[in-house]
């Protein structure tokens, strides 16, 4: 009888340690794949289509979660609601916009999102960058203007049209290094900034491009035309 009973308790001890070592399994492999999932490379490119009327900010990181199939990391004093409807556009652009609404930044390192809340100094860089951003738009709109009608030249140097030139756009435009001297014969009356400066660089032996004063107060030089 002992016997018996000595033989009921070893199986059933086994039978519990079983189980215990299959929840352990299980348990194990749900970390694994949690892992996996929180470690996934995030597309920043996808297309997603958000559409929400004041809804907790964490709505949307989990809409995105979700579409992505990855895990996104929210740091804690993020918080807000959230009003958006953007069609087809990209992870990133969603992230900007609903950052813009609640103060959040967000990180991509290539394999996980992370979002956290922005600091005073990340406001001002925010707002330096956007200065930054709008006078960059400026600039390249000076290309675009048309220049008055009646600006022709006929063997005039390279120096003395980019000089009239620049007073026309608004621009600080210098020829390369050796390239002022050079003449031309051409009328640019009527031609955006950028058709002008490309007839130019097209009629002498030089590198293609002219030098220009950039947005932020530097030089660069302005490509346009490639030549081998």
């Amino acid at each position: 009888m002992c016997s018996k009973t000595r033989f009921k308790s070893i199986v059933g001890t086994a039978a519990l340690a079983f189980v215990l070592l299959a929840a352990l399994a299980l348990s194990a492999c749900s970390s694994a794949e949690q892992v996996d999932r929180s470690s996934c490379a995030f597309d920043m490119d996808k297309r997603v289509t958000i559409n929400v009327t004041y809804v907790d900010v964490k709505v949307v990181f989990d809409q995105l979660a979700r579409e992505a199939g990855c895990a996104i990391t929210v740091r804690p004093f993020v918080r807000g609601h959230v009003t958006l409807t953007m069609q087809s556009a990209t992870v990133s652009e969603v992230l900007v916009a609903v950052c813009k609404q609640v103060e959040c930044k967000y990180t991509y390192d290539g394999t996980h999102l992370t979002i956290s809340r922005r600091t005073s100094i990340d406001n001002l860089k925010m707002r330096a960058s956007e200065r930054d951003y709008q006078a960059r738009l400026e600039w390249f709109k000076k290309f675009e203007v048309r220049l008055p009608e009646g600006m022709s030249y006929e063997d005039a140097t390279v120096s003395s049209v980019l000089t009239e030139i620049s007073t026309a756009s608004g621009l600080a435009i210098t020829p390369r290094e050796g390239e002022g001297d050079r003449e031309v014969t051409l009328d640019v009356g009527g031609m955006t900034v950028h058709q002008a400066l490309e007839a130019i660089v097209r009629q002498i032996d030089g590198e293609g491009s002219v030098m220009v004063g950039s947005w932020n107060g530097g030089h660069t030089e302005y490509r346009l035309v490639d030549k081998p």
